[in-house]
């Protein structure tokens, strides 16, 4: 049962850098692809997802905007997205590969709305946008919307140059330095994201993302006191923000803090856009089992089918839920 749920919590960190034990050779990967705006807020129109290979279109996935297109590919293969939807200028990648050992991929897109300005870096109300962005002078924010137009066309190297750039406009630039913290981990260096993720929160203590990026590091390192510290930070400031949420109930699971967990998925669940998370359902159904809290444990795998009916996981739940129910009154 303990590997059944270190399982899913690879899962629920939606981390592309982690790598599932596949084997040697190809086979199926699960592509995740969440769509946000340079700012990180999600959308709430319609998108449509078209995955592409080198000999063109593959699969394509119709989603609102705050939920996570999900497709079956081979692993150990190259891909590229096109990303179109009302509202938004359509956008296409570059190629990027999924590692042969890699089980589950996940890339962000990143869009601009249509009538958006290209210097614009905010918008009002924006749940991500912290105090020193109230400022960002326009050379600086026309070069951080040159990085994310690289990044979301796979030329890392091209963004974290612009990146670099709008840091030396401005210097306070905290979402510069979590994006660029965000590169690093992408190349493996885990030593240089944690510095950068540290940076962004040393220029602005109110740039909540890189305090759930740092989290996330401290969780797959299993520096758990130290990852509930942040995001219990990020949650008092911000308690709607899901993302915070949902990793601080992955984090107390990891720690075997299963009923505060418990609590931090129905918070969670209560929030808009939970579905992306949706996967914390499986978590807190295998928490309940394990209390040996059968009528609970099902109602948690079935608000999972309920928010991804197609999810390659859906079969393995189902199993669950049944062998949960034999012997039930």
């Amino acid at each position: 049962m303990t590997r059944a749920i270190a399982s899913v919590l690879v899962l629920l960190l939606f981390s592309p850098w982690l790598v599932g034990q596949a084997g040697d050779s190809r086979g199926d990967s699960q592509l995740l692809v969440r769509v946000r705006t340079s700012n990180e807020r999600s959308l709430d129109a319609p998108i449509q997802v078209e995955v592409l290979s080198a000999r063109g279109l593959i699969a394509t996935a119709h989603v609102s905007g705050g939920e996570t297109a999900e497709f079956q590919v081979t692993n150990g293969k190259t891909y590229r997205l096109t990303v179109s939807g009302i509202g938004i200028q359509s956008v296409t990648t570059g190629f990027f590969e999924i590692n042969p050992l890699e089980q589950s991929h996940t890339e962000t897109v990143y869009v601009k709305l249509a009538n958006q300005n290209p210097t614009s870096e905010s918008a009002s109300g924006s749940p991500t946008i912290s105090v020193s962005e109230m400022n960002i002078p326009k050379s600086a924010s026309a070069e951080m919307n040159k990085g994310l137009d690289a990044y979301s066309k796979g030329d890392l190297d091209k963004a974290a140059a612009y990146f670099e750039k709008a840091i030396a406009e401005y210097s306070s630039y905290a979402r510069a330095y979590d994006m660029l913290g965000v590169i690093a981990i992408k190349g493996s260096d885990r030593i240089k994201a944690r510095e950068l993720f540290s940076k962004s929160i040393h220029a602005d203590g109110t740039f909540w993302p890189a305090y759930v990026d740092l989290a996330r590091m401290d969780v797959q390192d299993q520096n758990y006191a130290e990852s509930e510290s942040l995001l219990a930070k990020v949650i008092a400031a911000r308690p709607s923000m899901v993302g915070a949420v949902a990793l601080l109930a992955t984090t107390e699971f990891a720690n075997k803090e299963y009923d505060q967990a418990l609590l931090n998925v129905q918070r969670t669940h209560a929030l808009p856009n939970h579905e992306q998370f949706a996967e914390l359902h499986i978590m807190a159904g295998k928490a309940l089992r394990m209390q040996n809290r059968p009528q609970a444990a099902i109602l948690q795998f079935q608000l999972f089918l309920i928010e991804k009916p197609d999810s390659p996981l859906a079969e393995s739940v189902r199993k669950n839920m049944a062998s949960l129910k034999v012997g039930q009154p």
